[in-house]
């Protein structure tokens, strides 16, 4: 996701930026990535004390993190954003993770806002990506066409749940274990969106605490449809996502079988495997799995 990162995230875990224990806690999850939370896990009063709090955390830890170092900052109307970044953005964090993103315009705004400050704290040497909560508000949804030409600093868009739900005034998201429409409109539209920008897509956290196997079946139907990694809310979720995207041996065996076969054939569009014709965007995603697994194409 970010050039600085030697391979592609599966989990993100949401960690709240108010809490001693959950911060020091959070460096033995195995997560991919933290994204620290200064919005929705710290209410109004506490805003102040969680940039303390995590300003000093990152001081004393980020240099040894094996983890991608994400921040979900507070919106760009929230009047606590500028104040955030400033807290950050010395620790060199990998992503800002931009929630209420009603469209491209708002990942313009973020990136002014970062370039000033790395320009003045960071002497222009480290350049933060992006990742945007898409969909958040019906707004977000209709803007969503918007990141074809995002800036290069977009890394990932992420769709969620509970945001959209409130504005929408529904009930409930799912039935059983089925979204419904509204929200399996938004997922779809924020997949296509992120394919369309050529970026990654992150699947929502689920608020299901207690049901490891229902984690781990979310996540293999959003590696399914074509999601990079799933966010997490709890710490508990973390192995069964990461099991989750991880290549199965099935699928490492029919890439490694496709690249073969279009060696074989060279600048031909279309091969024969077994009893079935496969063309280039077969290849195109058997490289996507061995990349995974290998680092390389």
């Amino acid at each position: 996701m970010h050039a600085n990162m030697s391979q592609r995230l599966r989990s993100l875990l949401f960690v709240p930026a108010d809490s001693d224990r959950k911060l020091a806690a959070s460096l033995k999850t195995g997560a991919d990535a933290l994204v620290f939370d200064l919005e929705d896990a710290v209410p109004e009063h506490g805003k102040e004390e969680a940039r303390r709090k995590l300003a000093a955390f990152l001081g004393e830890n980020r240099q040894g993190m094996d983890a991608a170092v994400m921040v979900r900052v507070n919106g760009l109307a929230s009047g606590h954003i500028l104040q955030d970044l400033a807290a950050v953005v010395p620790h060199r964090p990998d992503a800002i993770v931009l929630p209420k993103c009603r469209g491209v315009a708002d990942v313009h705004r973020l990136c002014d806002f970062l370039a000033a400050l790395e320009c003045v704290l960071l002497d222009s040497a480290w350049e933060t990506g992006i990742v945007a909560m898409a969909t958040e508000s019906s707004e977000g949804v209709f803007g969503l066409s918007s990141y074809r030409n995002a800036p290069m600093r977009l890394r990932a868009l992420m769709w969620g749940v509970d945001d959209l739900a409130a504005d929408l005034g529904a009930r409930s998201s799912h039935q059983g274990r089925e979204l419904t429409a509204p929200f399996s409109v938004a997922r779809t539209m924020c997949l296509m969106a992120a394919a369309q920008a050529g970026i990654d897509a992150i699947d929502a956290v689920s608020t299901n605490l207690s049901d490891d196997a229902e984690i781990g079946h979310e996540a293999a139907q959003a590696k399914r449809d074509g999601f990079t990694a799933k966010a997490a809310a709890h710490p508990s979720h973390i192995e069964a996502i990461n099991q989750a995207f991880m290549p199965q041996m099935e699928e490492i065996r029919w890439a490694r079988e496709v690249v073969e076969a279009f060696s074989k054939v060279g600048a031909s569009g279309v091969v024969k495997l077994g009893k079935t014709m496969i063309d280039r965007p077969h290849l195109r995603l058997a490289h996507r799995i061995l990349c995974q697994v290998e680092g390389e194409d």
